[in-house]
């Protein structure tokens, strides 16, 4: 049923528009054209902070069902360096020409989700009432899904299409915090009188090696992505800053976790005489859906209905899931195919592709059974 062709051209077509995070207004205006041809007036909502546009949204009758409202999701941003892509398709995979990733993360599912649309339009499909909310400034943090008026979600369980094995379904996410810190301290002559002053740098390297980082326990982990300070090599450097985050499945233990490291930070700061200054932020709220509840059953048996032994599993990655299951949508994660993500290696299967199409188009036919 599903259009292979029409599929990977809609795919190949949405990676060359260019849609790096907040910079994401024209493949938001191809989409709002592409939905006004098949007969659905979409809006947009929730535009982030220094973004460009919102996030799309629209909603689609059930069509000879009357089961539970199902929200269809996928974020159209990618990451860096995400300019001129230029598909190319051989042996049944779908590349970029190597200077750049491919953007399947995740354009693969706002095209299974373009061609769905229009195989229930054409082939007058009995579906139930379904919300579509295609999200910007995912990659940045969930930027975009955070920023959605609450009321702009209505549905009753959602299907996040983001994600590579086909056969996989997420429903275990982490909870993340992100931290920043400042280090302050003095500066001074490195040549002549270096004992004056207090190496912001020093003292931050110092904490650094000292805290837990990588993987703390399986269900917990801790980075240090970025640091930055200092002006030149003969100043001793007065102020430095550091970011990093941590994750965990459990609450009690990223609280456990950032509380290690603001205490490793501010002990080293004062052993060193700097001062620190720290300030976190939850990113995202962690959640965890079990095998027994309706979405569940109904993701599980789409998947066999397709032919495919589902493998359940959790993630230590966060995704607009998180967001939407934190706004009472239980919401599961689906992969359609991606695979070497965020690099230039980055490629797609076609018959991923495909199948993964018809694995969330049987999903969707589970819901009528209600």
């Amino acid at each position: 049923m599903i259009d292979q062709r029409r599929l990977v051209k809609t795919f190949k077509q949405l990676v060359t528009i260019d849609s790096l995070s907040l910079k994401e207004g024209a493949i938001m205006r191809f989409l709002k054209k592409e939905l006004a041809g098949l007969g659905w007036r979409a809006a947009f909502t929730g535009r982030p902070a220094g973004g460009e546009v919102g996030s799309l949204v629209f909603l689609v009758p059930g069509f000879k069902s009357k089961g539970p409202r199902l929200l269809l999701n996928a974020h159209v941003d990618t990451v860096v360096p995400g300019k001129g892509i230029k598909p190319i398709e051989k042996g049944g995979y779908i590349t970029s020409d190597g200077s750049t990733i491919l953007g399947a993360d995740n354009k693969a599912g706002v095209a299974v989700i373009l061609e769905i649309l229009r195989i229930i339009k054409e082939k007058k499909l009995s579906h139930p009432p379904l919300q579509v909310l295609f999200t910007v400034a995912e990659e940045i943090g969930l930027v975009g899904a955070a920023a959605l008026p609450p009321s702009a979600v209505k549905a009753d369980f959602g299907l996040v299409l983001d994600g590579g094995e086909i056969d996989k379904v997420v429903c275990r996410a982490p909870n993340q915090y992100n931290f920043v810190a400042r280090v302050y301290g003095r500066a001074a002559h490195a040549g002549i009188h270096p004992e004056e002053g207090i190496n912001a740098i020093k003292a931050a390297s110092a904490a650094i090696a000292k805290m837990k980082l990588g993987r703390i326990d399986q269900e917990t982990t801790a980075n240090i992505g970025m640091i930055h300070g200092g002006v030149a090599t003969n100043i001793i450097p007065d102020e430095v800053e550091i970011r990093g985050e941590a994750r965990s499945h459990r609450l009690a233990k990223v609280k456990k976790q950032i509380g290690q490291m603001e205490k490793t930070l501010q002990n080293e700061c004062r052993r060193h005489g700097a001062v620190c200054k720290i300030r976190f932020a939850r990113i995202y709220e962690s959640f965890n859906i079990a095998e027994t509840s309706p979405l569940m059953e109904k993701a599980i048996a789409g998947m066999k209905a397709s032919g495919i032994r589902p493998k359940i599993a959790g993630t230590g990655g966060g995704s607009d899931a998180n967001i939407f299951n934190a706004l009472g949508v239980p919401s599961l994660i689906i992969g359609v195919g991606a695979d070497n993500v965020h690099t230039t290696k980055e490629r797609l299967a076609v018959r991923d592709l495909v199948r993964g199409a018809e694995i969330v188009l049987s999903i969707i036919k589970e819901f009528n059974r209600d």
